[in-house]
């Protein structure tokens, strides 16, 4: 391309001493025709770009993250000129086409159109923006290659992935007992929570109020622990997809590996997650399931304060301290976080933390907070290797 702009160039200055030194209608013309050939192959780039026709289309009505879907791709050109020379790009990372090779020139005669059948591969749980990013024009002389991305671009929602794990590695020295008894009942045992002003002063545990600095109130004695409660972490943390994708699919694909692992033996369990309010899911059943999985496909994320909010509200209701085994799948270990998991521990439940982190800083904090009851996966892990 850039030989052919030095040539034109170079014809250009040729018919300009044609007509400085020779003039007469045929260095007129040579030189017309040589000045007008870019501002018409400019035109005709410009047409193209805003005749061009893509037609994008999946073949499934769900994409699940980490599967192969069939993927349609049409160029088309509704014109009665013939388009030269017409590329496309991808959207990627997040998302992978095959079967259609980005470095391929295509050629549209009038009124014609090619259709591509590919192979659409979404790493990620989210809605975001896949197919072609980018049309890339050349002019039928070779002189111009203008680049715009795609002014209708395909956006699908993919669903999160789906793995029941046949054991949890991750648990087996985790409080094996507790794991083993989750079908049966337990021993009574005293929960504990934060005074609220009108509380009966009778009911406060003098000897953790001294003990932790603050004054903790007696619930209700006598009830028996069971079962298991898996909080979700609702925040979002950044603004960029690139940090978030990996990292909210990661945290809703541990969740739901954790509620298959539990629901194929046969124990419920609650999940929390938050939306504006705090939601809990009962899940015991396929059909419990189904129901909650649907919600996570179109669930969210939120930026500030969901975290806090949740955190605040689980520990002002006290619904982790009748749970015999509380799960939290975490990004990051705040202030509100680790206070919820102080108390819950103090009312005799034990807690196991999923943290869904790449960042070493935060890997340590952890250890050293949770005195090894964690667990770190990566983004980009496969759980059916760590999980």
């Amino acid at each position: 391309m850039a030989v052919r702009r030095i040539v034109l160039i170079l014809l250009w200055i040729l018919s300009l001493v044609g007509i400085t030194y020779y003039g007469g209608p045929v260095s007129y013309g040579f030189f017309a025709a040589v000045t007008l050939v870019p501002f018409i192959s400019l035109l005709y780039t410009l047409i193209v770009l805003i005749r061009f026709k893509i037609y994008q289309d999946v073949n499934r009505k769900n994409v699940v993250a980490g599967s192969i879907s069939d993927f349609y791709i049409t160029l088309q050109n509704e014109d009665i000129f013939t388009y030269s020379g017409i590329r496309i790009t991808f959207y990627s990372p997040f998302s992978t086409i095959s079967g259609m090779d980005e470095n391929a020139e295509y050629e549209l005669p009038p009124h014609s159109g090619i259709k591509k059948e590919t192979s659409l591969f979404c790493r990620y749980r989210g809605e975001y923006e896949v197919g072609v990013k980018k049309i890339i024009i050349r002019d039928y002389l070779g002189i111009f290659r203008l680049t715009f991305k795609n002014r209708e671009p395909f956006r699908v929602n993919v669903l999160p992935a789906v793995y029941t794990p046949a054991v949890l590695k991750t648990l087996e020295n985790i409080d094996s007992a507790s794991v083993d008894s989750l079908g049966g009942n337990t021993e009574p045992d005293v929960t504990v929570r934060d005074y609220v002003p009108g509380d009966d002063i009778r009911k406060i545990h003098w000897k953790l109020t001294a003990a932790n600095g603050k004054l903790l109130v007696r619930n209700t004695t006598g009830e028996e622990k069971q079962g298991i409660g898996i909080i979700m972490d609702p925040e979002r943390y950044s603004q960029d997809p690139a940090d978030y994708l990996p990292l909210e699919n990661k945290i809703t694909e541990t969740v739901i590996a954790l509620l298959r692992f539990f629901l194929a033996g046969n124990t419920p369990v609650s999940a929390y997650t938050y939306q504006t309010f705090l939601r809990s899911d009962l899940i015991k059943d396929e059909d419990a399931f189904k129901e909650f999985y649907t919600f996570l496909s179109g669930y969210r994320f939120e930026k500030d304060t969901p975290a806090k909010a949740m955190f605040s509200q689980l520990v002002s209701e006290g619904t982790l301290f009748s749970r015999k085994i509380v799960i939290a799948v975490l990004h990051t270990l705040s202030a509100e976080a680790i206070e919820t998991i102080r108390l819950t521990e103090l009312n005799g439940v034990t807690v196991i933390v999923y943290l869904i982190t790449d960042d070493e800083h935060e890997t340590e904090n952890a250890r050293t907070m949770l005195h090894g009851k964690f667990f770190r996966i990566g983004t980009e892990e496969d759980l059916k290797e760590v999980l």
